[in-house]
């Protein structure tokens, strides 16, 4: 049986060689601890810089929320005063629509009154009543003129017979 050599590199005929020139020779030894030290120091300023670009990623996206709810609280306000602005014009035109100061106003400051019977004028109206067709209308009707639109209209104009 073929005992292993140590110094044999297998696969060739040559002895592996035991020498190492930086453990002899303190210039290139200090130079490889140098490298090795620089190789560390590169890796370590790597490591804070993606730290520092993650902090700042971070950073960064909560100030863009914070800026987005200022925003959206100040547009709220916005909302919340056009509300109450319309709340006042409504409760405004209910007390400008009451019919008893509309008839104070046209009594009081245009001087109207009610007319006197002979001042009222009876007139006949046809009893058939019919409704002219703006242009618009009939511009935005030629427009949907598609298979689905002539099927609805000719459904409602049924469903208004029957009714």
């Amino acid at each position: 049986m073929l005992q292993a050599h140590e110094n044999y590199v297998y696969g060739t005929a040559a002895e592996k060689i035991q020498y190492d020139v930086y453990e002899e020779n303190n210039v290139l030894k200090a130079k490889k601890k140098q490298k090795a030290y620089n190789k560390i120091k590169l890796k370590v300023v790597m490591l804070i810089l993606l730290a520092f670009g993650l902090c700042l990623t971070v950073i960064v996206r909560y100030a863009m929320i914070t800026e987005l709810n200022y925003s959206i609280n100040k547009e709220l306000k916005k909302y919340n005063e056009i509300k109450n602005e319309n709340s006042r014009l409504k409760v405004a035109i209910d007390k400008d629509l009451d019919l008893g100061r509309i008839k104070e106003t046209a009594e009081k400051k245009l001087g109207m009154q009610k007319p006197d019977k002979y001042q009222i004028v009876y007139m006949k109206v046809a009893k058939n009543d019919y409704t002219e067709v703006a242009d618009t209308y009939r511009n935005v009707n030629k427009a949907n003129n598609s298979m689905f639109a002539a099927v609805r209209d000719k459904l409602w104009g049924i469903v208004r017979f029957l009714y």
